[in-house]
Order: structure tokens, then sequence, then C-alpha cells
């Protein structure tokens, strides 16, 4: 019996993450649920492919996850979107065609599929009418083929990436974690690649931070630090402290690596 995993917007203090997981239940007693957020900020569907990304390769192959944020159908630039199911990494995915997938995956996806409803017919609260449906279908062992049919592309939205050159890297604040470290754009590959191991001097909004540390307790509590965290990603922390306060930062803020 696969796993399904629930990331979505919609909190815990409501009924909504008890129907999802009801509808599921209704139709597949065994299901085997996992929570990966329901924190999300409203509609972040950024946030919402960070935590995913982060979290669905530590899942065996054949997980099903469905994304439930900003789930309605809408027409977004001339582009209608659509309730699909996408196949990548081994992994499916069943939300809604508005510019997650291309922030969440690194890669074009094996499969892409739009999920058959019956026309003229929208759900307000489509993560439970619809994505439960076909979650529960795959782990079933059903095919995609049974419930959708196959799709060319999907709608994209460009993040903004890194840049770099020969002695710098520039990039930006892409998440906040619940302990208020700041997590940027700047992956290891690239700063090894830049960097080869040079003297640094990382520049922030209101101070500099001239070398890395391994883990938060290299430094004395209180104090500014930088490391690259579990998934590889430049990230700057107060050692028992919330760096997004204490320094001022936010989304969108620019990082700059400076090499010596």
């Amino acid at each position: 019996m696969a796993i399904i995993t629930l990331t979505t917007d919609l909190g815990l203090k409501d009924h909504y993450v008890s129907a999802i997981k009801g509808a599921i239940l209704s139709r597949l007693p065994e299901a085997k649920i996992v929570d990966i957020s329901h924190q999300i900020p409203t509609y972040n569907i950024l946030d919402a492919a960070y935590i995913l990304k982060n979290a669905y390769p530590n899942f065996p192959k054949g997980t099903i996850h469905i994304i439930g944020v900003k789930d309605e159908l809408r027409d977004e630039q001339t582009y209608l979107s659509q309730y699909v199911i996408v196949l990548a990494d081994g992994h499916f995915f069943i939300g809604t065609n508005n510019g997650i997938f291309s922030l969440l995956l690194d890669n074009v996806p094996e499969k892409i599929y739009e999920i058959n409803t019956t026309e003229g017919i929208v759900s307000p609260f489509a993560t439970r009418d619809i994505f439960t449906k076909a979650a529960c279908h795959l782990a079933e062992g059903g095919t995609i083929e049974e419930i959708a049919k196959p799709k060319t592309d999907l709608l994209e939205r460009m993040p903004f990436r890194a840049a770099s050159m020969e002695n710098m890297i520039r990039g930006s604040v892409v998440y906040i974690d619940s302990y208020g470290n700041v997590i940027t754009n700047i992956h290891t590959t690239l700063f090894n690649q830049i960097g080869k191991g040079r003297d640094l001097i990382i520049e922030l909004k209101s101070t500099e931070i001239n070398r890395l540390s391994k883990i938060y307790s290299d430094v004395p509590d209180g104090e500014v630090l930088a490391l690259f965290n579990s998934s590889g990603f430049l990230e700057i922390a107060i050692n028992i402290g919330r760096a997004n306060e204490l320094l001022y930062m936010k989304i969108n803020d620019t990082i700059t690596v400076r090499f010596q």
C-alpha cells in the first residue's frame, strides 16, 4: 500500500485537514497518511514547493503527494489551470497546475496527466473532492490512464536563481523556518564551484560573516553563523536565537558571498 502525503495551507484550527483524511480513509481504510505540513502561508506556492522539495526525496519511490495549496481552478494570464498528476523521480504529485511544479521539480517530469473531471463541475474543495480520489486510485494500484489523460506541459513560475561571477555569488532569501533561520537559494554545488576553498565574506543587510560553521553550536549562544543546511543550501542563523528578527531579514532580501 503506497504512502499518501499531505501538504496544504489549511492550518489546524478548522475541520479541513480532518475532512481530507476522512475522505481518504472512507475510500481506503488501510491508507498510510503522512502530514508534511499544513502551516504553509495561505496561497504561498513558493513555501509549499520549498518544503515539499526537501521532504519528498526521503520517502519511498511510489509515494503519492497531495498538494492542497491554491487548489482552485482559475484562468491565469490566459492559461486555464487544470488538476494534474505529475510523475517525477518515481513519485506521484497531485495538485493544481498553478506553477508549483516548476518550483518543486529540478528536472522535466517523466509524465504529466490532466485529471478527468465532469465537465462544468468545479469543486471549492478540490483537495478533498478530487485529489483524494486520484490518490486512493493510485494507492490501490490503479493506472493513471484510467483517471487522467496525457498532457504535454505545465504552467511555469520561474524562481530567482543565485547569480555568480568569478569572485562573487549573489543570492536571495527564499525561506524562513520556524526557528527563524534564514535559508537562501545558494547551493553548496555553486558555492564550491566558485569558491574553490578561498576565504569568504558573507554580506547581510546588517552584518558580515567571514567563516562557515558545520553545526549551530560551533559559535556561542546568541552569535550569528552561516552553514549549509541538510538540504545543501546556505543558511544564516543565530545559535539559540531568531536570525530573521535580530538581523531584520525577510524573504527576497539579497545575500552576497565574496571570495578573497
